[in-house]
């Protein structure tokens, strides 16, 4: 009786699963719990494997996305799949990993994105001429989305091997790490750096109500630009270990 018993609870399980696997992935994303600034256009393919031609988040055009389907997920309640994106990205981004949907809501692991710095700066309000160069690389370990941003997230910014540029002359940051998380919903950053330019540590909030803070401080070094250098009389006289203070405030 047992083993009649689990042949078909196999067979079960099997069959579902192939059910589930050829369900056409348009008629799939139609009934899908909608995400706020998600959407997905040209969709083709199965639940299996597939491909979209236009994925957008949050007004952005990520370009072309595909994915196949990881069959075991489904034992653990999990809808997940192996997604690769961005060709066709109005930001050149290009990005892959693990993307899916449980009960705790939409998912992502082992997701690896990268953009060049100067198209990413795009999207940011800065008071003064700037230029990035170097990728922006984002490494993302765990998320759990929960609006408008986050109900868990785990990840590091990284930009290396960028220069900032201004009227007022270039500074080399060195190697530049984030740490991301998510804090009662609003996304938390920290990062430090130092190099013979400058050095810096600084902390940033994003609020679930979109808005933010900045506070940390800045010191100039050896290298730092003679031009800049005069500029910084504007934001009164540094502390005793010669770092200026840091603190904005606004919103998106």
């Amino acid at each position: 009786m047992k083993f009649k018993l689990a042949i078909g609870t196999t067979f079960g399980l099997v069959f579902i699963t192939s059910a589930i696997a050829h369900v056409p992935a348009n008629w799939a994303w139609q009934q899908a719990p909608k995400v706020s600034g998600l959407s997905l256009t040209g969709i083709k393919g199965t639940l299996w494997q597939g491909s979209a031609s236009r994925l957008v988040w949050q007004n952005k055009n990520l370009g072309q996305v595909s994915w196949g389907m990881s069959v075991g997920s489904l034992f653990t309640g999990k809808a997940a799949f192996d997604v690769s994106f961005g060709q066709g990205s109005d930001m050149q981004l290009q990005g892959s990993g693990t993307v899916g949907y449980s009960m705790a809501g939409p998912f992502a692991k082992k997701l690896l994105v990268s953009v060049p710095a100067a198209n990413a700066m795009q999207y940011a309000k800065v008071p003064v001429p700037l230029t990035l160069t170097g990728n922006l690389d984002l490494t993302v370990r765990d998320y759990v989305y929960a609006a408008p941003y986050c109900k868990t997230l785990n990840a590091t910014l990284a930009w290396v091997e960028g220069i900032a540029s201004s009227p007022m002359g270039n500074i080399n940051p060195g190697p530049v790490f984030a740490d991301l998380s998510c804090q009662e919903g609003a996304i938390a950053a920290k990062a430090a750096q130092s190099s013979e330019d400058v050095s810096s540590d600084w902390q940033a909030r994003l609020a679930k109500n979109n808005s933010y803070t900045l506070s940390g401080w800045f010191k100039p070094g050896a290298t730092f630009p003679e031009q800049l250098s005069q500029q910084l009389k504007w934001l009164g006289e540094p502390d005793s270990k010669g770092q200026y203070k840091i603190n904005y405030s606004g919103r998106l």
